[in-house]
């Protein structure tokens, strides 16, 4: 197997460090060369440089696979600068209410996946460094550097000027853990510093900052790497099953019996789609119509009908000084009930804005959480949930069936 290390999104006529694994995962051979002559092994997976990446922790209650993207990309809404849509988002498998979660430009990602067809998986460099207790911070194989903390996050740093002083990275992340009062108990250097360094930054920084082994990209163990995030997780299964012979032509009659059933049921299917189809269709047109008829702006479509139908009823609500279902009172009445029936003191504060509201609730069981879903949704609310560091945060806005 071949492991390609890349600082920057790739070029043809640029040399990139790759190193070639057996299938012990020892390392057999080094090189750097350009992609069209790196070795012809049949798997490639890329290390991404720390820089490139951002390694981030969510607290997330437990949910299955298919809803655990859609919680992630809300948890981290508020918490990077780049828009959601322009960056790729690799998820690691959660372990103990925590997930690790790396952030990388969509571009970058985009452009490594299509430079090779062998590769297999991205992986950044930062989330193979060992945990320690305390903050871990190595050396990258892109001459800069990075800093992982025990939780399984990590930030990237500059380079250590002449001057031998902290980069600026470390010395911010240092203040800011002093302010909240979880600074770490010590930070490992996995690379080489003599003594005196190591007593000049504890000093500077308030925090032991003590030796540790150095570490590189290429000693990261195979159960590293089996469990770091990848932007290029798939769900290929393989699936052989080997036949086994038996006498077709005793169940025969059972077989053209069966499959004279299925014909039967995936035919009523088939009936049963195309007469829904056809009601959707004059459902759909009947509100184009009705909102052509009102003269509402912006109903060209479906769904757009129904928006600007609802924005029209809304409006002339208010006219009347009546309220509107998803104004601030109504929608919170419907709530109510589930929300009455958390324990006391759950609820820290609710702000509402853009039909919306936001619910910050304090340290509730994920059970708790489940169940104040369900009941939304039969009040005909929808309710997306999401962990904070100081409890959940729900967004309720009113189902599309309730309008």
């Amino acid at each position: 197997m071949l492991r390609v290390f890349l600082s920057a999104p790739p070029r043809a006529d640029r040399a990139e460090h790759w190193v070639r694994y057996d299938a012990q995962g020892r390392a057999i051979s080094r090189g750097q060369s350009a992609p069209a002559q790196w070795p012809a092994d049949p798997v490639v997976e890329v290390v991404v440089a720390a820089a490139q990446v951002r390694l981030i922790v969510l607290a997330l209650p437990p949910m299955p696979r298919e809803r655990l993207r859609g919680a992630v990309r809300y948890a981290l809404d508020d918490q990077i600068a780049t828009p959601l849509d322009e960056s790729s988002i690799a998820t690691a498998e959660p372990r103990n209410g925590a997930c690790v979660v790396a952030v990388a430009s969509e571009a970058l990602i985009r452009a490594i996946a299509g430079l090779d067809r062998r590769i297999a998986r991205i992986v950044p460099e930062s989330a193979l460094a060992p945990l320690a207790n305390g903050w871990t911070w190595c050396l990258s194989n892109a001459d800069d550097g990075f800093v992982r903390r025990a939780d399984g996050s990590a930030f990237a740093v500059q380079r250590i000027d002449a001057d031998g002083s902290l980069p600026p990275e470390l010395a911010a992340a240092v203040a800011q853990s002093t302010r909240v009062q979880a600074l770490p108990s010590h930070v490992h250097v996995a690379f080489r510093a003599d003594a005196s360094r190591l007593a000049a930054w504890s000093q500077a920084s308030g925090v032991s900052f003590v030796a540790a082994p150095a570490w590189h990209w290429e000693q990261a163990s195979t159960p590293a790497f089996a469990t770091a995030p990848d932007f290029l997780r798939d769900a290929r299964q393989a699936a052989a099953d080997a036949s086994s012979a038996f006498p077709l032509r005793r169940f025969r009659p059972a077989l053209l019996l069966g499959g004279a059933a299925i014909a039967l049921y995936v035919g009523g299917l088939v009936i049963e789609s195309a007469w829904l189809d056809i009601e959707n269709w004059r459902l759909s047109r009947s509100l184009v119509e009705t909102a052509a008829a009102a003269q509402l702006p912006d109903a060209t479509g479906a769904a757009s009908a129904f928006h600007a139908i609802a924005r029209q009823n809304a409006q002339l609500r208010h006219r009347a000084l009546q309220s509107a279902p998803a104004d601030a009172l109504p929608l919170l009445a419907r709530a109510a009930p589930a929300l009455g029936a958390l324990p006391s003191a759950a609820l820290r504060s609710a702000r509402y804005a853009g039909d919306a509201w936001t619910i910050e609730l304090g340290n509730v069981d994920a059970s708790t959480v489940a169940r104040l879903a369900r009941r939304l949704e039969d009040a005909g609310v929808d309710a997306l949930t999401a962990a904070t560091p100081g409890g959940t945060r729900l967004r309720l806005s009113l189902a599309t069936t309730a309008h």
